[in-house]
């Protein structure tokens, strides 16, 4: 029962998510979602139980989602003003993250690596295991967001 209740749940939230993404829902449009959505609910439990349930998230990070819009925005402006002039701009660098309780750790940097990615001023490349750095690829040296999420 716990584990049909966990997949509804995640099948719930990311058919929702579908939902909100559709600019003029139709039936044959809702019904991939939904099939799409018990899939991956499937295998959101599936990736949870493989780590032991290991995450531990932090109310705080929240805060990390409310000036996402206008820093996809400022960042999307400044990436352009980067790139046309010189199409190899950016460069790959590790970053530190604090070092917290594993647990904590790696769900800080699943959180981290979603937010980075959202908008165009940097991007996580890789999260070495057992390691409080992470190699970045950032096209703006000041992304406001990827400073927020180091903090």
């Amino acid at each position: 029962m716990r584990a049909a209740t966990e997949i509804l749940l995640w099948w719930l939230a990311l058919t929702g998510l579908w939902i909100l993404t559709l600019a003029a829902p139709a039936i044959p449009e809702l019904l991939a979602g939904a099939g799409a959505a018990a899939v991956c609910a499937v295998a959101a439990r599936s990736a949870r139980r493989a780590m032991n349930g290991a995450w531990q998230f932090k109310a705080a990070w929240l805060t990390w989602l409310a000036p996402l819009p206008k820093a996809a925005l400022s960042e999307s402006i400044a990436a352009l003003r980067a790139v046309f002039p010189r199409p190899s701009a950016g460069n790959c660098e590790k970053v530190t993250v604090p070092a917290e309780p594993r647990a904590q750790h790696e769900a800080r940097l699943a959180v981290a690596t979603v937010v980075v990615g959202c908008t165009p001023g940097a991007m996580v490349v890789a999260s070495p295991p057992d390691s409080t750095d992470v190699v970045v690829h950032r096209l703006l040296h000041d992304s406001a967001t990827l400073d927020r999420v180091t903090r």
